[in-house]
């Protein structure tokens, strides 16, 4: 990298850093540098461009950290599971302005950054997958993606604690604790043999970000699972009918180019009462984008 670009990012790095994205400007970060700010732009074509560019370094530098512990000599697997936790609780923490709080942020939807972090999101679950298999072996196959997922989930709450709330937490117990849980969790499902919710093609589609699934096929099989639903359900006959002519009429409707928006926020809320039926209408909801306003 060119010298005076290392030395753009540097700067960008300290600064977003120690005050996050909104506080920094592009002519903060050339002071810092002792550049013109024309000069940035030469190499970055907008502070988008450049945080980008801090991110995709700030987790590549995580992971250097997170190899340097797995090859660490004369630990077990548990210790190093265990100090990879500690050490993404330290890391995040100390580098939260960047990996963190951006997901508020207009950057978020930055048509460059999306594909970024798309990346780092894949990357970071391929390593808990990595971890939790080197841990746990071949026993949690059957469950290994709902795992994943689990673990994860884990993860970002404690962290979201020990960087936000004023109740300090032990980086060092809460990576214990942790780790004890997930324990018991994987010997209980094992034990109880419970069934996967997550395999194996619905994880890779989510890490790379696919969009291979057509929405109007999504929202067919949405509706065709509500006509199932229903259909099982002791209805009287009348009733039972007059959900499927709303089920008719929500379809038609979606299909026209120019629909009621009203029309189909109004059935949507007449189906979602029917407790049965309440999930995936919620789930319908999602997929069409409703909103307070309507349909979006």
């Amino acid at each position: 990298m060119n010298i005076t670009k290392k030395n753009i990012v540097k700067s960008a790095t300290k600064l977003f850093k120690e005050q996050g994205y909104l506080s920094i400007s592009v002519q903060d970060i050339a002071n810092d540098c002792g550049i013109a700010k024309g000069s940035i732009y030469k190499y970055f074509s907008s502070k988008e461009s450049l945080f980008s560019e801090v991110f995709d370094q700030c987790q590549n530098m995580y992971f250097v950290g997170i190899k340097e512990i797995n090859l660490q000599k004369g630990l077990s697997l548990r210790e190093k599971f265990l100090q990879q936790i500690v050490f993404r609780f330290q890391y995040f923490t100390e580098y939260k302005y960047i990996l963190v709080e951006f997901t508020e942020l207009p950057i978020q939807q930055n048509e460059k950054f999306k594909p970024l972090r798309q990346r780092v999101r894949a990357r970071l679950i391929s390593w808990h997958k990595e971890c939790l298999e080197s841990l746990y072996g071949d026993k949690i196959k059957p469950y290994l993606y709902d795992l994943i997922f689990i673990y994860r989930a884990i993860l970002k709450e404690y962290l979201f604690w020990i960087i936000y709330e004023d109740n300090l937490l032990s980086m060092e117990e809460t990576a214990a604790f942790i780790l004890a849980k997930m324990d018991i969790l994987v010997e209980n499902t094992i034990r109880g043999h419970s069934n996967s919710i997550i395999n194996r093609s619905a994880y890779e589609h989510y890490i790379n970000g696919e969009n291979t699934v057509n929405k109007e096929q999504l929202i067919d099989k949405i509706i065709g699972e509500a006509e199932k639903i229903i259909s099982k359900q002791l209805y009287g006959k009348s009733y039972q009918e007059e959900l499927y002519e709303l089920i008719t009429i929500l379809k038609t409707e979606i299909e026209k180019e120019k629909h009621s928006e009203a029309l189909i926020c109004a059935v949507l809320s007449y189906l979602e009462k029917e407790v049965e039926l309440k999930s995936i209408i919620i789930q319908l909801k999602n997929i069409l984008l409703i909103n307070e306003r309507g349909l979006s």
